[in-house]
């Protein structure tokens, strides 16, 4: 373990640059900085925000993009006590000041609505570290490619993850499939953090094999037994895992070395979590779980998260899926996930996305966009039949170039539904 409970990401960049000040600590385009430099370039970002009269305590939104100027930034601004506010394509409404310990304000990632300002606090930030490193082993000699965006957990996570550890991040300007492949394949990186649709793109564009990576880190959205096993196939050591902004990201992880026999899984517990289901729900408690949200009153008792699932018999977490997504269709329950898992588990599917339409006999009306040609919908239809229920089976199939996408690289389930609104009525 490197991460220690009372220090934090950038006091680490400070610890860093005076034991191994040479070590590279971000690598972005064709510049390489040590932590020596990233100390340095943090200090000289924090002066003009003194000058400013940013003081402890102070919110400081900002909007992350994919750069250098970002993650020093990240650094920067807790030096003084100030709390960083990256955003995204939408800036989150926030206060002058916090009076609780605060270490960020973070996003949510806007897939069901306009995101919420997350509060994460020093404790829940290192606890979050600490479970993380002990569940994946990342050390000092790891580097960590980034693709996904610095205004959302995932992204962020890896920061903190590998300044804390004493590794490396290469840092990409948001997602190449091509330019990810190529990291992947030439040795430059040990460890990823991708959603799905990432994974897929990537192997689309190689589908290997790959050699010498420690772990890709899959979460973010329901991953399809089809796809873990096709990077699996690919030398990937794929871990799913399950988490959002609201726990500082993983909740639940793969083990490494159980991948195979955990396919269907986002694994067990990380240490100081405690995962139980409540009427379907994933509920979750521990020193990582935000206490709440910008502008909100705290939250009391564990976190409920709307998600739906349940635990294996060797204590591995399953989900199914969302309350809100629940589709009920001829007064049956449909699951969108495990429609879209059959789905995308067909060579002619690249991704599938499964909404509900408001329909007067049936109630709602299951459909299916699917990333394909329009001419291989027929036997698509065909092939998922052997493998759903028939209240399962999609009424209308929709093709798509290209499925709508957040800037996370999750679906855009709003998105969808207004395309599948259109295209239907």
């Amino acid at each position: 373990m490197t991460a220690m409970t009372d220090t934090l990401p950038h006091e680490w960049v400070k610890i860093h640059a005076r034991a191994n000040p040479e070590a590279p600590a971000v690598v972005f385009a064709d510049i390489s900085i040590s932590y020596a430099e990233l100390d340095l370039r943090a200090d000289a970002c924090a002066l003009p925000l003194v000058d400013e009269g940013i003081e402890a305590g102070d919110l400081v939104p900002f909007e992350a993009t994919p750069d250098l100027e970002t993650v020093i930034a990240l650094v920067a601004i807790p030096r003084i006590g100030a709390v960083p506010v990256p955003y995204g394509p939408h800036l989150i409404e926030t206060s002058d000041t916090l009076r609780e310990s605060v270490y960020a304000v973070v996003p949510t990632s806007g897939s069901s609505g306009r995101p919420r300002g997350v509060i994460l606090t020093p404790g829940n930030v290192n606890a979050a570290i600490e479970a993380s490193e002990r569940r994946l082993g990342n050390d000092s000699g790891d580097r960590w490619l980034l693709t996904l965006p610095l205004f959302h957990v995932g992204g962020l996570s890896v920061v903190w993850r590998s300044l804390a550890a004493g590794g490396s991040i290469e840092l990409h300007a948001g997602f190449d499939a091509v330019r990810a492949a190529e990291s992947l394949r030439n040795g430059s990186v040990s460890m990823v953090s991708l959603v799905p649709t990432m994974l897929h793109r990537i192997l689309d564009i190689d589908p290997g094999s790959y050699a010498g990576i420690k772990g890709v880190l899959l979460g973010g959205a329901p991953a399809s037994r089809d796809l873990v096993e096709r990077g699996l196939g690919a030398g990937l050591p794929v871990l799913q895992t399950y988490g959002m902004t609201e726990t500082c990201s993983q909740v639940t992880t793969v083990e490494p070395g159980t991948a195979r026999r955990s396919l269907g899984t986002a694994g067990r517990p990380l240490d100081g979590f405690s995962v139980t289901i409540d009427g379907g729900e994933i509920v979750i408690d521990g020193p990582a779980v935000s206490p709440g949200y910008i502008g909100e009153s705290p939250r009391i008792g564990p976190y409920r998260t709307g998600d739906l699932g349940h635990m294996d018999r060797e204590g591995r977490l399953i989900v199914t899926g969302r309350k809100d997504e629940l589709i009920l269709t001829g007064g049956e329950n449909v699951h969108p996930s495990a429609i879209e898992g059959a789905i995308e588990a067909i060579p002619a599917v690249s991704h599938a996305v499964v909404v509900g339409i408001d329909d007067e006999e049936w109630g709602k009306i299951v459909v299916a966009i699917v990333e394909t040609e329009p001419d291989e919908i027929p036997d698509i239809k065909m092939a998922v039949a052997d493998n759903l229920a028939r209240h399962e089976i999609p009424k209308r199939w929709i093709a798509v170039e290209q499925l709508p996408l957040l800037p996370t690289g999750k679906p855009d389930r709003q998105a969808a539904q207004a395309l599948a609104t259109r295209e239907i009525r």
